[in-house]
C-alpha cells in the first residue's frame, strides 16, 4: 500500500481511478479494506482515495493525547500531501465525525461531503441513555474478543437483506481491530459537534439507509438543519452501511461537483 507522512503520522491508502477525486473515511472497526467493492465500482469514473485512518490497518497508531483538532489535522494534511485540492469526501459513521471535524476546522480542504450513517457526534445525535448504552457496548469491544460481541454489533449494521458477502468481509475486518484504537477515538465519537455545524459552509449530502438501525433519522435530519448547504438523500430498505448503486451515484455527482468548483490553483 502506498503511504504518506502527516505530522510524523504514516497514514496508508488505496487509490484506483482517474478523474475528479473522492476521499473516503472509513467508520469504525474497519479499515480501508471496507471500500473494496466501491473502489472496483467507482474507478472507471473517477479518482477514489480510501485512507487507513489513524490506528487503523496498515496506518500508525494513534499518537497519545490525540483530540478532535488532531483527527481534523490528519485528514487535512493527508489531503495536502496526495496534492488534492479541496476533493469530494466522503465519511461513513466514525467516517462522517471525521468529515464534519475537517471541514469546521479546515474549511477548504474538502469541496464537498458526503456522510453515510451520520452523526454530529454521538453526544449531538443520540438521546442521553442511547449515548450511555453505546458507549458501554464499545468499551465492551475494547474488553473482550471479538467473538462476543460481532453478530450483535453486525446486525446493527447491516439490514436483514443485506448481501452476506459484504458483512462476512466486514466481520473478517473485525479480527484485525486494535482497541487501543477505540479508546482514542472514544471521546472524539461521543462529543457534540452541533454548536460548529451552523460555520459549516461546506455543500453536504446526507445519506442514511431508511433501515438504519445505528443512527436514527432525527439526526440526520437536525444535521440537514443546522448544516447551511445540506441535503437528505434516504435508501430505501438499507440499513447503517447502505452501500450499493445509490450511494455510487452520489458519491460520483459529490465528486465530479467538488472539481467542477476547485479554485484553480494561484500562480
Amino acid at each position: 500500500m502506498p503511504e504518506v507522512v502527516v505530522g510524523g503520522v504514516c497514514i496508508a491508502y488505496r487509490r484506483r481511478g482517474s478523474g475528479a477525486p473522492l476521499v473516503l473515511f472509513h467508520g469504525a472497526f474497519e479499515d480501508s479494506r471496507v471500500w473494496d467493492q466501491e473502489l472496483e465500482r467507482l474507478s472507471p469514473h473517477i479518482d477514489v482515495i480510501a485512507w487507513d485512518a489513524p490506528g487503523c490497518g496498515a496506518s500508525d497508531d494513534v499518537p497519545n493525547g490525540w483530540v478532535d483538532a488532531d483527527w481534523a489535522d490528519a485528514a487535512s494534511g493527508f489531503i495536502t500531501a496526495l496534492g488534492l485540492r479541496s476533493p469530494a469526501v466522503a465519511g461513513f459513521s466514525l467516517g462522517s465525525i471525521i468529515a464534519l471535524l475537517l471541514a469546521r476546522d479546515h474549511p477548504h480542504s474538502a469541496g464537498r461531503l458526503v456522510l453515510v450513517g451520520a452523526y454530529a457526534g454521538w453526544g449531538g445525535s443520540l438521546a442521553p441513555d442511547a449515548l450511555a448504552e453505546r458507549i458501554a457496548a464499545v468499551r465492551f469491544t475494547m474488553e473482550h474478543p471479538a467473538e462476543d460481541w460481532a453478530d450483535g454489533f453486525l446486525d446493527s449494521v447491516f439490514a436483514p437483506n443485506a448481501d452476506p458477502e459484504r458483512r462476512a468481509h466486514t466481520r473478517r475486518l473485525l479480527d484485525d481491530w486494535r482497541p487501543a484504537t477505540t479508546a482514542a477515538m472514544l471521546p472524539v465519537m461521543a462529543q457534540d459537534l452541533r454548536p460548529g455545524l451552523p460555520a459549516i459552509r461546506t455543500p453536504t449530502v446526507i445519506v442514511r439507509g431508511t433501515d438504519d438501525a445505528r443512527s436514527p433519522r432525527n439526526a440526520s435530519l437536525e444535521l440537514c438543519e443546522l448544516l447551511p448547504h445540506a441535503s437528505l438523500v434516504e435508501i430505501a430498505g438499507a440499513g447503517h452501511d447502505c452501500t450499493g448503486p445509490e450511494l455510487d451515484a452520489v458519491l460520483v455527482a459529490a465528486s465530479r461537483e467538488a472539481r467542477a468548483h476547485a479554485e484553480p490553483p494561484t500562480r
